[in-house]
């Protein structure tokens, strides 16, 4: 069938006259006549464009749920992704410098039990004591007094203070002082007073407090977590 034989077959003076319908219906139409209690009586062209409409409607607000619902599980899942490309991150660092970690942890171990080895145990202070005595004797030294102080306990270790008086002239209590730092124990020096043992006299009278250290491993394992 040819194009025009086509064209002429449609019935276009039934669709001129109900577009002409619809079109005057429309015109007619007023302002109270739009409302939906009269929807019924609205001309078809009307009704399927409100139709048309509330589709385009619902599609829209039932796209735009399902979009929110994506982006919070998006927001979600991003969230997710970084915490773990993080980790990965941190992991990888940690693996690649796993050896170097574990140098230092032996270096860490070691340093701390020289440290250990280097306090002093109960029953090694009357010992310590009598190695003074020892340095004093050695210079010339006079040891007017050493005396125990109070202990102060720490979480992981005690002080164990003890004052000590001696007299001699000022080379000879320098070399005290330096024998003493470089015993095997460790022992701090604190509060020096250094006066004249009489008006014009070369010998020195020096009072010093010195503090050697206990280790408390029972301490230690109460406070671990």
């Amino acid at each position: 069938m040819k194009l025009n034989q086509l064209f002429n077959a449609v019935p276009y003076q039934k669709i001129q006259q109900h577009l002409h319908k619809e079109l005057h219906a429309i015109k007619k139409l007023n302002r109270d006549d739009l409302d939906l209690a009269n929807a019924g009586q609205w001309p078809s062209s009307i009704k399927l464009f409100s139709l048309t409409l509330i589709v385009l409607g619902l599609v829209s607000f039932s796209h735009w749920l399902i979009i929110n619902s994506y982006k919070a599980d998006l927001a979600a899942a991003q969230t997710k992704q970084a915490r773990l490309i993080e980790d990965y991150g941190r992991n990888v660092f940690q693996a690649a410098n796993l050896v170097a970690y574990k140098q230092q942890i032996l270096t860490m171990e070691t340093a701390f039990n020289s440290l250990v080895n280097s306090l002093t145990a109960a029953h090694e202070v009357p010992k310590l004591l009598d190695t003074i005595q020892q340095e004093a004797d050695q210079l010339s030294l006079e040891v007017v007094s050493i005396k125990m102080q109070p202990l102060k306990q720490h979480n992981f270790y005690t002080q164990i203070p003890f004052e000590i008086k001696i007299k001699g002239n000022f080379h000879q209590l320098a070399t005290f002082i330096a024998g003493i730092s470089n015993l095997n124990h460790l022992i701090t020096l604190h509060d020096f007073t250094l006066v004249p043992n009489a008006p014009n006299s070369v010998e020195l009278v020096l009072t010093l407090e010195a503090q050697t250290y206990r280790y408390e491993q029972q301490s230690q394992a109460k406070v671990s977590p």
